[in-house]
């Protein structure tokens, strides 16, 4: 049997390149090569955006534009990021498999991948079509009901997978039911499987299938890496399915860790849901790292609880340079109300970081339901005056939250599947509307353009100083739209058509009330510890 393994690509106003690599279906392939052909569709890495017209996202026109110049800029045009129609059709013909399994992670992407599955049946209507990833996961029905999915995977897809292939390489469909996981309709009635958790997580990736080469950051190859699976908690706003924390040993993790070597990966991302749960075996991992020349990073975030100075020396002395912690708020409250526990912890470590020579990013949440903009004024001038990088996150509901179940119930229509991701700026809070988000996500933008100007010009004591500093005094326009908005706090961009300035879409209430919140208090670098004090006009002391 040939089976043929396809991340699909995706169409928003954003991707995130070093977010690509198909970790989930190398997982899958490793399983199941020993029982059939397989090979690896990669229809989402390494292609050149194509500008598509927005036809998804009216309401979004006024606030993502290409013909507007600012440098706080977000978003300006809608693409697709991966293949064309044709071009993975003519991907599957020549691979000719008999079985396409397609990774469908995000419900906001779903219609992209349920596509793969109409190319394929165009392509041979035999070929036999799976679904797997979160998803499918929440909604098996849903996605049943495409008469081009003949399958679908619930939770881990390892062990489904290779029962699946397995069945139907010799015994075709009988004894389909089962198999852990695995859903499918016979007629007009549906076979719904149980979520799946498995219980061999000792599998090394086929990492052998996925071009080194087309997968880097900066200039060099990286790759994605678990050492657990599983979170014991659930936040409110957290879609992930529930699955229990289970650890790798550490003979499968070396042994992996001698693969990547030997396929010259120079960077490794730690993708797990709780790296450091357990400090000691965090450790342990740490001293299989050290010594490897990798450069590491856990993008997917630390559980900030567990962290110590001892482990975070210990993770520098490994080859992590730059740490990503989730903050969510500096609120007490908004905490409670998601069902996390407060991040003391990391708060208290802030003032070791700033003096630790890592680059810090801290993330936190915009538009929580029970959230208040006064809330996350707080965290941003907390987070202003850190030599760290704000990060922030537009909320979006989340399918397989509690959040999610509470707002749209358990079988919401398929009508709000595309609205499901932040660039959307969805207002399920009434206090965000789109222009309070907006002009959060622009303030933002101003304060990390801030830090890297303090950064390069260690000797301003004024933010005019820094409108005269390095691109942003060389470019007219970006230091009118600068200037504009320290001295009248208000956003304008430059119309490259019409060859003038226009106020940008805004809550200009909420940016006087930054504006007002950040008297007195300093804005810091990220990577210097250089700041600047501002005054009651905005400007620094």
């Amino acid at each position: 049997m040939k089976v043929l393994l396809v991340q699909p690509p995706i169409e928003d106003f954003y991707d995130t390149a070093v977010r690509t690599y198909p970790l989930a279906l190398l997982y899958i392939a490793s399983k199941i090569r020993n029982i059939c052909d397989v090979s690896i569709l990669d229809c989402r890495t390494g292609v050149k955006p194509r500008e598509m017209e927005n036809l998804d996202f009216p309401e979004l026109a006024s606030f993502y534009r290409d013909d507007r110049k600012t440098p706080f800029s977000l978003f300006g045009r809608y693409s697709r990021y991966g293949m064309g129609r044709e071009e993975i059709a003519e991907a599957i013909r020549f691979e000719g498999p008999d079985l396409l399994g397609i990774s469908s992670s995000f419900t906001a992407y779903s219609r992209e991948a349920l596509d793969i599955a109409s190319i394929a049946k165009g392509v041979d209507a035999d070929i036999a079509t799976v679904v797997g990833g979160t998803h499918p996961t929440v909604f098996p029905g849903n996605v049943l009901k495409d008469k081009n999915v003949d399958y679908v995977i619930r939770g881990e897809g390892e062990t489904p997978f290779f029962e699946l292939v397995r069945a139907l390489s010799n015994e075709g469909t009988r004894g389909l039911s089962s198999i852990p996981g695995l859903s499918f309709r016979r007629g007009d009635v549906f076979h719904i499987g149980d979520v799946h958790t498995g219980d061999d997580i000792d599998i090394i990736p086929a990492r052998d299938l996925a071009p080194v080469e087309s997968y880097r950051i900066g200039k060099r190859p990286y790759t994605f890496f678990l050492t657990s699976r599983g979170c014991p908690f659930q936040c409110a706003f957290c879609g992930k399915p529930p699955a229990p924390y289970r650890r790798r040993s550490l003979n499968a993790i070396e042994k992996e860790i001698s693969d990547v070597t030997d396929l010259g990966i120079k960077a490794i991302d730690l993708e797990d849901d709780m790296l450091n749960l357990d400090i000691p075996f965090f450790h342990s991992i740490l001293d299989i790292l050290k010594g490897g020349g990798f450069t590491l990073s856990a993008m997917n975030g630390l559980y900030s609880q567990t962290l110590d100075v001892k482990t975070l020396e210990k993770m520098y002395e490994a080859g992590f340079s730059r740490l990503n912690f989730s903050l969510v708020d500096t609120s007490p409250a908004v905490h409670v109300s998601q069902h996390r526990a407060y991040p003391a912890n990391l708060l208290h470590l802030f003032d070791w970081l700033e003096e630790a020579p890592f680059l810090v990013e801290t993330h936190f949440i915009i538009g929580l339901p029970g959230q208040t903009p006064g809330e996350i004024i707080d965290t941003m001038v907390h987070l202003m005056g850190r030599r760290m990088l704000p990060g922030p996150s537009i909320y979006y509901l989340a399918p397989g939250s509690p959040l999610f179940g509470d707002i749209c119930g358990e079988d919401p229509g398929s009508d709000l599947f595309p609205v499901t991701r932040s660039s959307v700026m969805l207002p399920v809070n009434p206090l965000f509307p789109r222009e309070t988000t907006f002009t959060f996500m622009k303030l933002l933008r101003f304060v990390n353009v801030v830090k890297g100007l303090i950064d390069a010009n260690p000797g301003a004591k004024l933010l005019e100083d820094l409108a005269d500093a390095g691109k942003m005094g060389k470019n007219p326009r970006d230091r009118h739209i600068f200037t504009t908005l320290i001295r009248e706090k208000r956003f304008v961009w430059f119309d490259v058509r019409g060859n003038e300035y226009v106020e940008e879409p805004q809550d200009r209430r909420l940016a006087a009330a930054f504006f007002k919140a950040m008297e007195g208090k300093r804005i810091k670098g990220f990577r210097t510890n250089h700041s600047i004090e501002v005054n009651e006009t905005g400007n620094g002391l």
